[in-house]
């Protein structure tokens, strides 16, 4: 009799609804220090072997796995780096227009590092993690412990790293726990409907109150750690600042996800706490979004869409814009984030909302924002096709017009997305052929299914194709006959045009299969 067990995917799907607005960040910049902002950028280049053990097996033997080694925290989003590109490239550049940017390095699943980069710095990080950050050009005159201080901290208290990773990370916490007991997954799959989703729910709150003994201590021994390097100027005042606020947030998140604190005194809590904030980062982030989950999201009606239970995010918007528990500037921020829970959920609905948030918000930096993410595209190319294309500058055209154009060359086509993690895995064979075949007939074209063009274009400049010809963003990715026709259920996906224009493969080889390289030399030959 086989063993009935759910996969990592299914148990992911049953709990990203209260983990959709962790891709999306508070404005990470000083207060005083944002007027007169200019455009940079931050460069970090890495030495050493590549080493990474991103694996967490549980007791069951379970395996889970992390994509990202790295993340950036700038501005208003968050960007996944898999280690893999890294390891291959051993260089980031990202632009920013934020005076601070987070970045986080992992040592392990659960364990990371996060340091406070100022734009237009030029650092050297090893992938060996007893090596220090090397500061090759800033702006800023960091101290001497500015890039050791979480080190320091875990050398002083043992296990400080797992905890801080637990706590920031309750849902694959959850997870583990839930792999740990072998009966859970039979347990899970005999749960129907919203019991599924209830029960993960339940299970990532009761982690939060699991974790809030240690993490009090943690917190307690941070706060005396981070005050001796002041007293002794041994830390920056921003540096110091972003690290006494991650600590102390969250506890707080853990604190409100528990339900250690009523509806109430968090809210209190939550006002009091914005007008406190130096740093608006990824745990004020936490803060707000758990706040929302628990006392907002948990009060509406379980939604079913595709077969997949959640908490409708149309309603929990609704509670937010009509609570008066938080003050104008929390309310804001936190609806800011619902629109990104309504956008995955009911793309086709955000129109509805979008109105809501603007005309409610007085922050006119998030309300642009807002508008160039959840703003759907509009098409100007009048002619009528199956897909309509965007180029870095703005410019259109369509799938028809495109292969007219490239009449007499073959094209293999890489559609991928910013989000993607196998995609940008990929990339780099992608990459390969184009070098290959660089003085051919073959012509290798990027498009990307990505909804927004504000992640479009940072990873197209972070992925080095703001420079190739044949690079898109497909205009309103999900109303197209063009995907339809040819039953797009998943990315990373291929296809290859003959010198005529027609499709000959919609679904070839992945650019790593050393078949795909057969196939067009064959094309070519014709």
């Amino acid at each position: 009799m086989k063993h009935p067990i759910l996969s990592f995917l299914t148990v992911s799907l049953l709990l990203i609804y209260s983990n959709v607005s962790a891709c999306i960040e508070i404005k990470n910049i000083t207060k005083d220090s944002t007027k007169n902002i200019s455009k940079g950028v931050v460069h970090i280049q890495f030495t050493g072997k590549p080493e990474f053990n991103s694996n967490l097996m549980t007791k069951t033997k379970m395996q889970i796995g992390r994509f990202e080694y790295l993340v950036v925290c700038d501005d208003l989003e968050l960007e996944r780096i898999s280690f893999g590109d890294i390891a291959t490239k051993k260089s980031v550049t990202f632009s920013t227009s934020s005076n601070w940017v987070m970045i986080r390095r992992y040592l392990s699943f659960f364990e990371f590092q996060d340091f406070l980069v100022h734009k237009g710095d030029s650092l050297v990080i090893s992938f060996d993690r007893k090596k220090p950050v090397v500061v090759k050009h800033s702006n800023y005159s960091y101290t001497a412990q500015d890039f050791i201080v979480e080190d320091k901290l875990n050398q002083k208290f043992t296990g400080a790293y797992l905890t801080t990773g637990m706590a920031n990370d309750t849902r694959n916490t959850a997870f583990r726990y839930f792999y740990d007991d072998p009966k859970e997954p039979v347990k899970q799959s005999a749960r129907k409907g919203y019991e599924k989703g209830l029960y993960l729910e339940t299970l990532e709150n009761k982690v939060g109150q699991t974790l809030i003994p240690s993490m009090k201590i943690l917190n307690d021994n941070t706060q005396h750690f981070l005050d001796s390097l002041n007293r002794n100027k041994l830390i920056s005042k921003e540096i110091y600042a972003f690290y006494q606020q991650k600590y102390d947030n969250l506890l707080f998140k853990l604190k409100v996800m528990s339900g250690e604190i009523d509806s109430t005194s968090a809210a209190t809590e939550l006002n009091e706490r914005y007008k406190k904030q130096l740093v608006y980062d990824e745990y004020w982030n936490q803060c707000i979004s758990n706040f929302e989950k628990k006392h907002f999201t948990s009060k509406v009606k379980w939604e079913v869409v595709n077969q997949f239970n959640f908490r409708d995010p149309r309603a929990s918007f609704l509670l937010i814009l009509n609570s008066s528990l938080l003050c104008h500037e929390v309310k804001e921020q936190m609806l800011f984030l619902g629109l990104g829970n309504i956008d995955y959920f009911f793309r086709d609905e955000i129109d509805k909302y979008l109105p809501l948030f603007t005309a409610f918000a007085s922050n006119k930096s998030l309300v642009q924002e807002a508008q160039k993410k959840y703003q759907k595209d509009i098409i100007v190319n009048a002619s009528p096709s199956n897909l309509h294309l965007e180029t870095l500058n703005k410019q259109q055209t369509s799938i028809e017009d495109f292969l007219q154009k490239k009449k007499g060359k073959v094209l293999y086509i890489d559609f991928w997305a910013s989000w993607c993690g196998p995609c940008i895995e990929e990339m780099k064979y992608s990459k390969q052929l184009l070098q290959t075949y660089k003085d051919s007939n073959l012509e290798v074209t990027f498009f990307s299914t990505d909804d927004n063009f504000q992640k479009w274009a940072k990873a197209s400049e972070r992925l080095e194709l703001t420079e190739i010809p044949n690079n898109f963003k497909i205009l309103n990715f999900g109303e197209s006959k063009f995907i339809q026709e040819h039953q797009f259920k998943s990315i990373p996906r291929y296809m290859i045009i003959d010198k005529d224009g027609q499709i000959i493969n919609d679904n070839a080889p992945r650019p790593s299969d050393p078949k795909i390289r057969q196939l067009l030399d064959e094309l070519l030959r014709k």
